[in-house]
């Protein structure tokens, strides 16, 4: 069985920024695209695992040597962790013929849609499943505390019906691009992210509106994506040049 998939790929004008690069926001399309690939071809997607059972990110690091170009032909590459009981993480590489361009890892589990329960990962794959020991990123998921009462905040956004995914709530990558959208061009050319983390706490709508609050964090900033509740839907952490 297929423990690792790998494709080529050109970056089109469509994925790229204002600089002519990969954007943030396509970087986790990218590997969100790669991930659903290698789950079809395992017979381990959505579909394959029937209407109960669904899979769900729970967290993403991403880790940016350089940003590719427009028109530049990359290779992308993804392959599953061993997983734990519930959770399982899988890991991700883009690169060219320079090397490792981007790399990163996400935290998934699968939920039972009918009992709200986590379903055991591990036994999906069945005992036969031999799992890659390579690790594309080794630190640790941040941890982010949801309390942004004494954070500043950043801008206000009303979920719309192009955040929406297959699932009817806001895809996981819309609050990356709503974040990335809230930084000027100007700031982000002038810092460039190099690093950025989500973790997925809450579903948020289309309609319902979200205030985007930020803190600083050691090395880093922290946002929190806040519902009118006070219910926090992500929480991420950004390192800049």
């Amino acid at each position: 069985m297929n423990n690792i998939y790998e494709r080529k790929a050109h970056i089109p004008l469509s994925f790229c920024d204002n600089t002519g690069k990969l954007s943030i926001y396509h970087i986790f399309t990218l590997f969100m695209d790669i991930a659903t690939e290698h789950a079809k071809i395992l017979k381990l997607s959505s579909d394959d695992l029937g209407d109960d059972l669904f899979w769900v990110t729970v967290k993403t690091k991403v880790q940016i040597v350089k940003r590719p170009d427009m028109y530049d032909e990359v290779t992308l590459k993804t392959w599953p962790e061993k997983p734990s009981r519930v959770r399982a993480n899988r890991h991700y590489i883009i690169s060219s013929e320079n090397g490792v361009l981007i790399k990163g890892k996400s935290e998934w589990t699968v939920v039972n849609t009918k009992t709200g329960k986590l379903s055991r990962v591990g036994e999906l794959y069945g005992e036969a499943f031999e799992f890659c020991e390579d690790i594309s990123i080794e630190e640790k998921f941040a941890r982010m505390s949801d309390d942004f009462s004494d954070s500043k905040t950043v801008e206000q956004y009303t979920v719309r019906s192009t955040d929406i995914d297959l699932v009817q709530h806001m895809n996981n990558a819309a609050y990356i691009r709503t974040l990335v959208g809230a930084i000027s061009t100007n700031d982000l050319e002038l810092s460039p992210i190099e690093e950025i983390e989500i973790a997925y706490k809450n579903q948020s709508y289309e309609g319902e509106a979200l205030t985007i609050k930020c803190r600083e964090a050691d090395d880093a900033v922290e946002y929190g994506m806040i519902k009118t509740d006070g219910t926090v839907c992500a929480t991420i952490r950004m390192v800049r040049k």
